[in-house]
């Protein structure tokens, strides 16, 4: 940040992502288990708030925008950003 004069930095999801996907399912992916590992995180943290939507398609969509919002939060805990 300091030293590339970074401004901004942007953070984005987007719907229909097969990573998010592959997160609602506890089924082992194998090499993909450690980058799916956040997204399972972000979904074991509003376990109650996904579990009480009953359409799949609208708790797949909302974990899209929780997971977007959790790597907002993960950010602004990195030392660089926060000297910035």
């Amino acid at each position: 940040m300091e030293h590339l004069k970074v401004k901004h930095i942007i953070v984005c999801g987007h719907y229909e992502c097969g990573g998010v996907k592959a997160a609602l399912h506890t089924s082992d992916m194998g090499q993909l288990n450690s980058w799916l590992q956040t997204l399972r995180d972000v979904r074991r943290l509003h376990r109650e708030e996904l579990e009480a939507i009953e359409d799949e398609h609208a708790r797949f969509d909302r974990l899209v925008e929780l997971n977007v919002r959790e790597q907002c939060m993960n950010i602004i805990k990195i030392d660089h950003v926060q000297r910035a």
